[in-house]
């Protein structure tokens, strides 16, 4: 009753079409809203007859959240959990309200409100959500919430077919496992969950991405690169002379990569095992001699890996993950002089990641190390060796703000304010040589302004050669980024009607990237201004058959992305300007 009479009052404030003055129209609504905060308090939530009622008691929550602050909706709270056992319907909501004040113990009320209302599966469907899109370390708590969504298709089976919500439920529960296995690839062997439901464990997922770019593949420091390569050509250990204008020009060159990536992913619930291999070819990557700085050859990348990854649920202290991985890497063409040489590399990698709420926002917390050592296959060969260790903080507000989507209402992205920055240092031992690189960068991204997001981020890249200092230099790079959401997965509550060839669209963006490259130390002549623009989008494939009673149901699910991007560069101190395109198509990711 206090939550009827709660949305009661809040409808009636809202729709106040008095003539009285904006001032008086605002006391009475606060006015309002204390009866209605005080009836709301007074009254115990009681269970709906209302086979919606998880659906209403968010809208619920919601309603709370935009009409209170902070510190009133704790203290509201605070009063919830101090009254008597309170129903499902009651727990349920308090669930919903520490949700949004990034209240731990909410694991703790969605458990009772399923206890007390065993066979609804809403309750189920809300709690796997929440694991899913808000718990965890940019990573979901797999195990929990894949075992809730579970638990909420063996409720539905056991409800008749005309039961109001029961497909509205179904379709919910199923987009949420498409968006919890979409990293995962194509299914190819199922174990048991639960009584009646099979879920996958083995994965195969396919990449390949081309492109006609200024970097390799995953590298943004192209201005960097041609500025240290430039550099070194023009040093006492090569030319000891400055470069002419036409060399310049042909540094700032288009390489093409093409990568193939083949992985089989073993899934155990919050832990995963993959064995992958990736192919990658160059074309142009590598200067062949730094006395002809116009020479290129071909680079050629064989990489054999093993990784593996565990989520914890280590509330309320924070969520955590741990990725470790091996790699036997061999490439050819990175050699100067001898661009046939292969090089062995081993390479250990290893990622931690945490996240933590205070209060209603979220920071993620993600550090990186690499080690490499490399082996090139030559006669008295230097001693080479490889370092590279990173980290981002981002830190999300996730609390409502009147200019941006709520990002609470999200189900696939938390989108709402974020503000992050990080760091890369990079060393790499020639012998006695020491190269070192680093990335500085801080950022700002505005998610959920009607269709677009908008991210800024200025970065600085250094470079440093030990013994000398002539080859040193660094550059400040400007990016700006206009995201349009065409097609935007959040405004589909379940699986979309319409499909082609079996795929059910996710989304479609529009991608325009905007970049300004500046020289702060050392030569110039690359700086660069890029423009461009793209299509990102995601399409997913469902299999979940309704088998006769007493036979087992098997979950399937796979998500394809699509990317086509082109862009222009300009690098005006050279006059020189090219197009490059990247195309990318892949089963998982």
């Amino acid at each position: 009753m206090g939550l009827i009479v709660y949305r009661h009052c809040f409808a009636s404030a809202r729709g106040n079409s008095s003539s009285l003055s904006a001032a008086l129209r605002g006391l009475r609504r606060i006015l309002r809203l204390s009866l209605c905060f005080l009836g709301l308090t007074g009254l115990p939530a009681q269970a709906s007859d209302n086979p919606l009622s998880p659906f209403a008691s968010v809208e619920d929550a919601f309603t709370l959240r935009q009409n209170m602050s902070y510190k009133d909706l704790v203290a509201f709270i605070e009063k919830r959990v101090k009254e008597p056992e309170s129903g499902g319907a009651g727990f349920f909501l308090i669930a919903e309200l520490m949700k949004q004040t990034g209240d731990y113990r909410a694991e703790e009320y969605y458990e009772k409100a399923i206890a007390a209302s065993p066979d609804e599966a809403g309750y189920e469907l809300f709690y796997a959500d929440y694991l899913r899109n808000f718990r965890g370390p940019q990573r979901p708590l797999f195990a929990k919430a894949e075992q809730h969504y579970f638990a909420a298709l063996e409720k539905l089976r056991r409800q008749p077919s005309s039961f109001p919500s029961r497909e509205v439920v179904r379709a919910r529960v199923e987009r949420g496992l498409v968006a919890l296995y979409q990293e995962d690839g194509l299914p190819l062997a199922w174990v048991q969950r639960g009584s009646d439901l099979r879920a996958p464990f083995l994965f195969f997922t396919s990449t390949l991405r081309t492109a006609r770019s200024t970097s390799d593949l995953d590298e943004i420091h192209d201005v960097r690169d041609f500025t240290a390569e430039a550099l070194f050509a023009e040093s006492a250990l090569r030319l000891n002379r400055p470069l002419t204008q036409e060399e310049l020009r042909g540094l700032a060159r288009v390489k093409e990569p093409t990568a193939f990536l083949n992985r089989v992913r073993v899934r155990a619930q919050s832990s995963w095992l993959d064995v992958s291999y990736e192919r990658r070819g160059i074309r142009d990557a590598q200067v062949t001699d730094f006395f002809r700085p116009d020479q290129f050859n071909r680079v050629v990348i064989d990489n054999f890996s093993v990784a593996t990854a565990s989520t914890f649920d280590l509330a309320p202290a924070f969520d955590a993950s741990l990725r470790a991985a091996w790699q036997r890497i061999e490439r050819e063409g990175l050699v100067e002089f001898l661009p046939h040489v292969k090089e062995r590399v081993r390479q250990k990698e290893g990622e931690l990641a945490l996240s933590r709420f205070f209060g209603p926002d979220k920071t993620d917390l993600t550090m990186t190390y690499v080690v490499q050592n490399i082996d090139p296959e030559m006669a008295n060969p230097p001693r080479r060796d490889r370092r590279i260790l990173g980290a981002r903080l981002t830190y999300q507000i996730l609390r409502p703000l009147s200019w941006l989507r709520d990002p609470l209402l999200d189900r696939f992205a938390t989108r709402g304010w974020h503000f992050f920055g990080g760091f890369l240092d990079d060393r790499e031992r020639f012998d006695a040589v020491e190269v070192k690189r680093n990335d500085f960068f801080v950022g700002t991204s505005l998610n959920g302004l009607g269709r677009f997001d908008v991210t800024l981020q200025p970065t600085v890249f250094k470079v440093q050669v030990t013994g000398d200092r002539s080859q040193s230099s660094s550059q400040l790079r400007a990016d700006v980024t206009l995201l349009y959401r065409l097609l935007d997965e959040e405004m589909e509550q379940g699986i979309p009607q319409g499909s082609f060839l079996g795929l059910h669209p996710a989304f479609v963006h529009l991608v325009i990237p905007l970049r300004h490259d500046s020289s702060r130390d050392g030569l110039p002549a690359f700086e660069n201004d890029r423009i461009g623009i793209g299509v990102d989008s995601k399409f997913f494939a469902l299999s979940l058959q309704e088998p006769p009673s007493g036979e087992t149901a098997r979950f399937s699910s796979t998500a394809f992305l699509l990317g086509v991007h082109y862009s222009r560069e300009r690098f005006p101190r050279l006059g020189r300007t090219v197009n490059l395109v990247d195309v990318n198509a892949s089963i998982g990711f």
